[in-house]
């Protein structure tokens, strides 16, 4: 008796261990993943799941216990091994990542970075007073207690003053869903909220103005229905959970905002692992410090001031009959033509891929710079007319690209590329945030394929007009 209740009450830590890993967005955060507790209308992407699991588990518990011989034992097992397989697989890698970036090395990692940006800080505040990190880590905290208040209130006008359009504008479909079920998500913030300063981008321009904050506290998060039940999220015994979240600030274009938070306001929000990339990325400290981005453009303007003639077509300096790959044509070509560099054309894949991913959450300007407004529906949207679902990419990395095509014959010249990238890629339901396709958990790799035509401005040669399908490279 004593050794069934021993293994008993193991398994029942190892569930809650399992059931406790980071939570996903609170304020922001979709239906989907909330049930057990109640007689909501359904829908909610767990349907009951957390209450009955509690009580399966509770009845097998009391089966081990009080029955007699293996049977009950081996009955628990068997139920335990379905349970990992069918429902803790992704929670499991969930939880697993959640560990390791609590680590102490990740920690050191974290601590190690944020030095780094609050020098770089230092001196961006010279320029402008709002980016000293003692303002962004108090603009940070405001920020989130009133984000969390004005949710929890369902304020979508309060909201409008502390969340950016682009990212609002997603979030209102949530909030509509949960009015279409007869919802209300509630999260109120427990305790203190631990802020760091991981991320800065000071361009001297309001609209691409950035710092990024590491957000640590705790929510009690739960969706009251309409009979005043709580249903906690999925395979979660209790309401307080979690949160470790990246968030990307940005500052009002039209200079405005609450003077508390400095004018800024939340541009995007990534999960925990999902937005670790911010540790690795750029911090620009003054707008002549990017020399990345300083060297990109001279090479641009360089390439354009040696293009043809205006009025003089590709194909009439072009060898159209060409043998050999695709890159070796562009490199001919370009001793004619400046624009066609294999070098000019890794800088517009570059800009894509940057512009694709600030346009998951964020201002989808850059994107549209650089790709017609058919392709960029088709890179945020893929497949989906409808716009229900939005294809979500975090901290994708350029492995490789390679010239597939050209045709210099057309007008404009076109070029096929395939981009071999690295990042997190998920399908998600915009109104639930249902995960429908891909991963939220883990990075894969995969290459895009990517038609470009010689068709932009001096700043952008090329730009996008058609997407093929990606290949998964996992």
């Amino acid at each position: 008796m004593r050794r069934r209740l021993v293994i008993a009450l193991l398994c029942l830590l190892a569930l809650s261990l399992l059931l406790t890993s980071v939570a996903f967005a609170a304020a922001g955060g979709g239906s989907a993943g909330f049930g057990g507790g109640g007689g909501g209308d359904g829908g909610g992407g767990g349907g009951g799941s957390g209450a009955g699991l509690f009580i399966v588990v509770e009845i097998l518990i009391r089966i081990a216990v009080l029955g007699h011989g293996l049977g009950a034992l081996v009955l628990l097992g068997l139920f335990l091994i379905w349970l990992m397989f069918t429902n803790f697989g992704p929670r499991i890698q969930r939880w697993w990542q959640a560990r390791k970036s609590e680590g102490q090395a990740a920690r050191r990692r974290v601590s190690q970075r944020q030095r780094r940006v609050e020098l770089a800080a230092a001196e961006a505040a010279e320029d402008d007073p709002v980016f000293a990190p003692d303002r962004v880590r108090a603009a940070g905290v405001k920020l989130f207690t009133d984000i969390q208040a004005a949710w929890d209130a369902g304020d979508r006008i309060r909201l409008r003053g502390l969340v950016a359009p682009d990212l609002l504008a997603e979030w209102e479909r949530r909030l509509d869903d949960f009015d279409r079920k007869g919802w209300r998500n509630r999260v109120q913030p427990v305790g203190a909220t631990t802020v760091e300063y991981v991320g800065l981008t000071h361009r001297g321009d309001l609209n691409h103005d950035r710092v990024v904050i590491r957000i640590e506290g705790r929510l009690r998060d739960y969706v009251e229905d309409r009979a005043g039940n709580h249903l906690k999220r999925a395979g979660r015994l209790g309401e307080v959970v979690r949160v470790r979240e990246f968030w990307t600030l940005g500052r009002r274009g039209d200079g405005a905002g609450a003077s508390d938070t400095d004018g800024w306001v939340l541009v995007s929000i990534e999960q925990g692992a999902e937005g670790e990339h911010a540790l690795n990325e750029q911090i620009v400290a003054t707008p002549w410090s990017d020399e990345g981005s300083l060297r990109d453009e001279a090479l641009v303007e360089a390439a354009v001031a040696d293009a043809v003639p205006e009025g003089t077509k590709i194909s009439e300096v072009a060898d159209l009959q060409f043998e050999g790959e695709a890159r070796a044509a562009a490199l001919d070509l370009s001793l004619a033509d400046g624009r066609f560099s294999p070098d000019v054309l890794e800088i517009a894949a570059r800009r894509a891929v940057a512009a694709w991913a600030g346009a998951v959450d964020g201002d989808d300007a850059a994107l549209l710079a650089i790709a017609t407004p058919g392709a960029a529906r088709e890179l945020l949207h893929p497949g989906d007319p409808s716009g229900r679902t939005r294809l979500v990419v975090r901290g994708p990395v350029v492995k490789q690209i390679r010239i597939a095509a050209l045709d210099a014959a057309a007008e404009p010249p076109t070029m096929t590329i395939d981009v071999d990238l690295a990042g997190r890629r998920y399908l998600e339901d915009r109104d639930t945030t249902a995960i429908v396709g891909g991963s939220q958990s883990r990075s894969t790799n995969f290459t895009e394929h990517w038609t470009l035509a010689l068709d932009g401005d001096a700043a952008q040669p090329w730009r996008i007009t058609a997407v093929g399908a990606p290949v998964s490279r996992v």
